[in-house]
This record gives C-alpha cells, sequence and structure tokens, in this order.
C-alpha cells in the first residue's frame, strides 16, 4: 500500500506543471551537452595515459586551467540562456535573434582575451613549478586550447538559442557529432594512425579545436535558417553595446562561478602536486573520474536556471519554486546512487585508467585512491545541492551573490591547502579542506535561496506582478 502511493506521487508530479516530465525533457539533451566538453577531456586523457607517462600527468593540470580559464567566459557569454528563457516566458520572441548575435560578439572579444593569455603560459607553469619535462607538455597542450577558444565560446553562446527556449534536442545532436569527431581524430593525431602525424598531447589538442570549429558552424547554420529568421529575428546582426553591457553584468558573475567550478580543482591540483607525483597521479585520476559523473548535476543546474527564468519571466515564481524542488528531486535521484558506486566499485571506475603507460601503477596508488573517492563522495553530496540552489537564484538574476560567495570561500579555502602542501602536511588534510568547502557552499547558497530576494528579480523588463 505504501508503495502504490509513492507511485501516485511520482505520477502526479511527473506531469505537473515544473515536473518531472518538464524537467527532463529539457535536462537530458543538456546533461549529454554540457557533458561534451567533460567527455572530450576524458577521452582525451584515456587516450594519453596510453600513449605517454608524461603527456598524461600533463594533460589533467593543463586541461583544467585552460578550462578554469575558458569557464570566466563561457558561463558569460552562455548566460544569454537566461535572457532567451524570460523572453521566451514574456513572449518577446523578435529580442531573441538579436540577443543570441550579441552573445557572439562577446565571445570574439573573449577569445582575443584567452589568446593573450597564452603568451604568458611559459611563466604561468613555471611558476607552478613541476618538473621540466611536464611542463614542456603542459604548455604545448595549454597554448593550443588557447588558440581555438572562439569557435567554442561562439557555440556556446548559439547553444543557448535552443537551451534557453527549453528545445535541447538539437543541442544533443550537435555535441554528440562534435564528441564523435573529437575521438576519432584523437585516435589519429595523439598515435599517427593511417598516414596523420604523431602529435602526442599537441594532437589531443587539436582535436578538441577542430571538433569546437564543427559544432560553431552547425549551430550557425540552424540559428540563420529562413524559419528561425521570421520567427526570432536571427538574421539582426548589428552589435548593440548597450545589451553587451548588460549581458556582462549578469553574466560575468555566472562565468566566475564557472571558472571557480573547475579552478578550485586545477588549483586543487597543481597544489597537491608538489608533495609528490604518486600525490598528482592519484588526484588527478579521482578529480578526472569526478569530472565525468559531475556533468549531469551541472546540466541539472542549467536546467533549474532556464525553468526558473522562463517562469519568473511569466510572473509565475510559485512555480518556479517548484521547478526547483523537482530539480532537486531529480538529481538527488542521480547522486545517491553514483555514491554508493563510488564507495563500493571503485575497480569500475579506476579501470579505464589501469592499462597502458608504466605511469600508471594501479596497484601501487589503488589504495590513495579508494579512499580519495570516498572524500570526493561526501564533496559530491553538499556540492550538488548548492549547485541547484546557486542555479536557482542565477536563473533570476542574482549572480553577484554567488560569485561574492565563491571568491570569498576560495580564500578561505586556499589558504589551508598551500600551508598544507608547503609544510608537507599531507594528501588527506587537503583533500578535507576540499570537502569542507563543499559543505560552506551549499549553506550559503541555501541560506540565499531561502530569503526568496530571487523571485523579484529579472535580467529583462517584465510586469512586476508576481502569480
Amino acid at each position: 500500500m505504501p508503495n502504490t502511493k509513492i507511485f501516485d506521487l511520482i505520477k502526479k508530479r511527473w506531469y505537473a506543471t515544473a515536473g518531472y516530465a518538464e524537467f527532463f525533457k529539457i535536462a537530458l539533451p543538456l546533461i549529454v551537452s554540457i557533458g561534451g566538453w567533460a567527455l572530450q577531456t576524458f577521452i582525451d586523457r584515456v587516450f594519453l595515459s596510453h600513449y605517454s607517462s608524461i603527456a598524461y600527468a600533463a594533460a589533467v593540470p593543463a586541461g583544467l586551467l585552460n578550462c578554469s580559464i575558458m569557464d570566466i567566459f563561457i558561463g558569460t557569454v552562455s548566460y544569454i540562456d537566461v535572457f532567451i528563457s524570460q523572453y521566451n516566458g514574456k513572449k518577446d520572441f523578435k529580442s531573441i535573434g538579436p540577443s543570441v548575435w550579441q552573445s557572439i560578439y562577446l565571445s570574439l572579444f573573449s577569445s582575443l582575451i584567452i589568446f593573450a593569455i597564452s603568451f604568458f603560459s611559459k611563466d604561468i607553469f613555471n611558476f607552478i613549478g613541476h618538473s621540466q619535462i611536464i611542463i614542456c607538455e603542459e604548455i604545448k597542450y595549454f597554448k593550443v586550447l588557447c588558440y581555438g577558444a572562439f569557435p567554442y565560446l561562439a557555440a556556446s553562446a548559439m547553444a543557448g538559442f535552443y537551451s534557453g527556449r527549453g528545445k535541447t534536442k538539437i543541442v544533443l545532436i550537435i555535441n554528440l557529432v562534435s564528441i564523435t569527431v573529437n575521438t576519432i581524430l584523437d585516435y589519429l593525431l595523439i598515435f599517427g594512425k593511417f598516414g596523420f602525424p604523431e602529435l602526442g598531447v599537441e594532437g589531443a589538442a587539436i582535436a578538441t579545436i577542430i571538433s569546437s570549429i564543427i559544432m560553431f558552424f552547425m549551430f550557425l547554420l540552424f540559428i540563420i535558417s529562413k524559419k528561425n529568421d521570421v520567427l526570432f529575428n536571427t538574421r539582426k546582426t548589428k552589435p548593440d553595446f548597450k545589451f553587451i553591457k548588460h549581458l556582462i553584468k549578469f553574466g560575468f558573475p555566472n562565468g566566475i562561478h564557472f571558472f571557480f567550478d573547475i579552478f578550485i580543482f586545477a588549483f586543487f591540483t597543481l597544489a597537491v602536486g608538489t608533495l609528490g607525483k604518486l600525490e598528482l597521479l592519484a588526484t588527478n585520476i579521482v578529480t578526472n573520474i569526478y569530472s565525468l559523473f559531475y556533468t549531469p548535476v551541472s546540466g541539472c543546474g542549467v536546467t533549474t536556471s532556464i525553468m526558473v527564468g522562463n517562469y519568473l519571466g511569466k510572473n509565475k515564481a510559485r512555480i518556479a519554486q517548484i521547478s526547483v524542488q523537482t530539480a532537486l528531486h531529480i538529481t538527488f535521484a542521480y547522486v545517491i546512487p553514483t555514491i554508493l558506486l563510488y564507495i563500493f566499485v571503485p575497480d569500475i571506475l579506476i579501470y579505464p585508467f589501469s592499462k597502458g603507460s608504466e605511469y600508471l601503477n594501479t596497484e601501487q596508488i589503488r589504495p590513495t585512491i579508494v579512499i580519495l573517492l570516498r572524500f570526493i563522495t561526501v564533496f559530491a553530496f553538499f556540492e550538488s545541492a548548492s549547485i541547484i540552489y546557486s542555479s536557482a537564484i542565477k536563473g533570476a538574476g542574482d549572480t553577484k551573490f554567488v560569485m561574492k560567495l565563491l571568491i570569498t570561500l576560495f580564500i578561505i579555502t586556499a589558504i589551508p591547502v598551500c600551508l598544507f602542501t608547503i609544510f608537507k602536511i599531507g594528501l588527506y588534510a587537503c583533500w578535507s579542506i576540499l570537502v569542507i568547502y563543499g559543505i560552506m557552499l551549499m549553506i550559503f547558497s541555501y541560506l540565499r535561496y531561502k530569503t526568496n530576494k530571487w523571485k523579484h528579480m529579472r535580467v529583462i523588463e517584465t510586469d512586476s506582478a508576481d502569480k
């Protein structure tokens, strides 16, 4: 009898407004799409682990650093999906196309900044202090990824045209094509197969860039179609600097959120690397495993922002709140089994890294990896909740609070991690600090959400009546 009641409740919630069916319709394609970058870097690293121990050891910290920098700008330009969700809720369809183009222009400007950063790559990695042979490979990987920033940024912006309206299937298809191309090119360019040059770590980066270019042109052709132009004014490409400034106002704090989501691990990995090669290797593997399993939670977070933005655009804050509850239910329906997987069957997760290079001596580092996976389970539980709460308030426009919170908590976290690595206090002490960071992030995000200030915020002009 109790099981019947639970089934009835799930069925009722499934078909309700802002219920499970509506959430999954948006979230499932987004999860694959957002996971495209994580999956591509995961594939890069698995191939590189079979190619060279040095290439693999260099790709993880260099890749994380590049992702951290990219994510500032990805978070900024992709925040256009919140604008579009609110335009869509307000039924102001003609504003959607021009707003996408402003995000593309911002992508171009952002890519120039990233290109300029690449000139300092030698100084950055020499400062970090890894062994010289690893630094050389880190520089190669980082620089090539920086050179190809624009197509990925612009594709992230254009994806908002669909995801902001809850039309995510086309985003899924384009990302699947990109992932497939990247995988094939990884094999050809890393190992030098079928007449292609053997480029190692540079080949992995070039494969990522080529797949991003293909993704960019596919989005562009779909968006500027005659049908989309009639409905959404997608061929109105004139720059609107006032709108770009408005997008930066809300999007840049969102970019800082994206940045710290990755940079906390990039910083952590770089810091732990000073403890020794085995500590770095174990942390690299656990971080790589988590980056892949984190993707569905990130997708749920973006879906939460889109649904909140859409219902706030309709001035239906109560339903927006229901969508947040839906997001929490679905997120933890995924997170809890994942945590059990981390704890009880870690060998399944470790296996892809257990072959290939002699550097990956899993028998030597396996006990450490198993313990670190337990640390990451605690972190994952609290960070997942924080992602949903922070995404909810970002969907309304409360991005500055999230930015300030992350900067403050990072400073609080970075100081003890640096001290622990300088004085060689130990790997597990450093990981304990990371867990504390995740707990604090959840607590403060939840407290901000509970103030209900987000219910009265908008990123576009709309009627103030709230239903």
